[in-house]
């Protein structure tokens, strides 16, 4: 798509042909298509301003117009804060047009999953970084534009960083599923290395909100060294996950209550709510280890984590 014309009507016309040949369009991803050409829409707005006038005017006379011009054939869509949108949009994904040379493909730059209300939330956000960070994640994903939207509002990128350089390529799964009714692992006889693996991806894969961190993390209680089996945040919760591997007795549940108080008095201090603890046994069974200053959770957090009921 080359440079537009600069005369209003002709402008116009050539706008009305972008937004005509979207409305038609039989493309697999009609939604992004909509996108693309709100995309071209605020291209096409900021060049005409920047080679049109130096009146400080000029910007705000020609989105009125066009918003006008626009609402009488398609209808509210472009309305003029809608119009500001398009503009705002071209600016937080310059994409170069080649001074008027033929423009690169959207689609190798930005992501088809994701509709006009996803990028209207993306487009919101400075640090570039993060922005790329969220759209490649609620692609991947199939984020809802409410989930990204919780996300963002969470500070999900920064605290699933945790300071750890590699751990943004595993946080990868935010799924939407309702808790399903089975025991985390196998009651078949096996290895710690593969249940661990195979909780690992039960909860990655089948269950709400889980963002992997670490992996037998170690940690200091009274002292001594020991380890936790599996780390996640809990995205939904706002809490950090602990996963351990052990039978039900008092010595057990009574040793990783003090690893769930030591990993608490250890977080990140930009997550306030204190972690919860799994105890899982060789039959798969849960218990539940909040810290020592909680009682239990609230029924509606407590849903959102694998639990059974003791043998």
């Amino acid at each position: 798509m080359n440079a537009p014309p600069t005369n209003h009507v002709e402008l116009f016309r050539y706008l009305r042909s972008v937004v005509d040949t979207t409305e038609q369009s039989r493309d697999p991803y009609p939604k992004f298509v909509l996108v693309e050409a709100y995309w071209h829409l605020g291209r096409i707005i900021v060049e005409t301003e920047q080679a049109g006038t130096e009146r400080a005017d000029y910007g705000i006379h020609l989105i009125e117009l066009l918003s006008q011009r626009l609402t009488e054939s398609f209808g509210k869509g472009y309305s003029l804060p809608n119009m500001w949108r398009f503009k705002q949009f071209y600016l937080a994904y310059p994409i170069l047009s080649n001074k008027g040379r033929e423009l690169p493909d959207l689609r190798q730059h930005l992501r088809t999953e994701l509709v006009w209300s996803h990028y209207r939330l993306l487009m919101q956000i400075k640090n570039l970084q993060e922005r790329a960070f969220y759209m490649q994640q609620a692609a991947d994903e199939r984020w809802t534009v409410k989930l990204l939207q919780k996300l963002v509002r969470s500070r999900y990128y920064y605290q699933a960083a945790l300071g750890q350089d590699q751990l943004l390529a595993t946080t990868k799964k935010v799924v939407t599923a309702t808790n399903p009714s089975h025991r985390l692992t196998s009651a078949q006889p096996q290895s710690l290395r593969t249940q661990v693996a195979n909780l690992k991806k039960t909860l990655l894969e089948r269950y709400v909100g889980y963002a992997f961190v670490a992996q037998r993390q170690f940690i200091s209680s009274d002292g001594q060294d020991k380890w936790i089996d599996l780390v996640f945040f809990h995205l939904l919760l706002q809490r950090f996950v602990l996963v351990q591997f052990a039978e039900h007795n008092p010595a057990n549940s009574a040793s990783f209550a003090q690893l769930v108080d030591a990993y608490f008095s250890k977080q990140p201090p930009t997550i306030s709510k204190p972690p919860v603890g799994l105890l899982v046994n060789n039959e798969g069974t849960v218990r539940l280890t909040t810290v020592s200053f909680e009682s239990g959770l609230p029924a509606d957090e407590s849903a959102l984590l694998p639990l059974t009921a003791a043998p």
